[in-house]
């Protein structure tokens, strides 16, 4: 059994092989608006942040922000896949995710924001609490070797796979729970 809808295995699905970030775009769209629907409390709101590229230039990063009425409760950045295998991209990736949790936290209504890193299909979980425990922990260069301060085996669920649908089913499961406690 597919772990997911066909509407939304179908839109992974229209993914080209040499996928774009913006590939991928629609069918997070798809998956989230699935998992809080637009009739409920929650809304789905694509952002778009520019930051400085290392090379002086301006790139966007694009995130979903899952909003309970007007407060984030979880948001999800989507990389490039191909860029998993390269060190500095991973680390990019973990660095504005550690920034995106520091800036959305305080606005959090729930003991803890989480997010997803996902270049293409492939993820990882972040969680913040309110006693500023950001994890997974960061790790930190070495002063004299070269260090992967992002580790690819953190990215290690696929969300079309069993494993990787379970754990963020489980995740939205979990923050709709604390939602409903409030």
């Amino acid at each position: 059994m597919a772990p997911w809808p066909p509407k939304v295995t179908k839109r992974f699905s229209t993914v080209p092989a040499n996928a774009r970030e913006n590939d991928f775009y629609g069918p997070y769209n798809k998956l989230l608006y699935t998992l809080f629907p637009p009739d409920s409390d929650y809304t789905v709101a694509p952002q778009s942040h520019a930051v400085l590229t290392s090379h002086d230039s301006v790139d966007f990063v694009i995130e979903f922000e899952v909003l309970l009425e007007d407060k984030p409760v979880f948001f999800l950045e989507i990389k490039e896949p191909r860029k998993l295998a390269f060190e500095s991209a991973r680390e990019g990736a973990d660095n504005q995710m550690r920034k995106r949790m520091r800036d959305l936290a305080p606005a959090c209504p729930l003991d803890t924001l989480n997010g997803v890193s996902a270049f293409g299909t492939q993820l990882s979980f972040y969680t913040y609490d309110n006693q500023r425990r950001l994890l997974p922990a960061r790790i930190s260069p070495h002063p004299d070797i070269e260090t992967d301060t992002a580790p690819l085996d953190r990215w290690d669920c696929n969300i079309l796979e069993d494993e990787g649908a379970q754990r963020f089913k489980d995740l939205v499961e979990e923050i709709k729970r604390k939602c409903d406690e409030l």
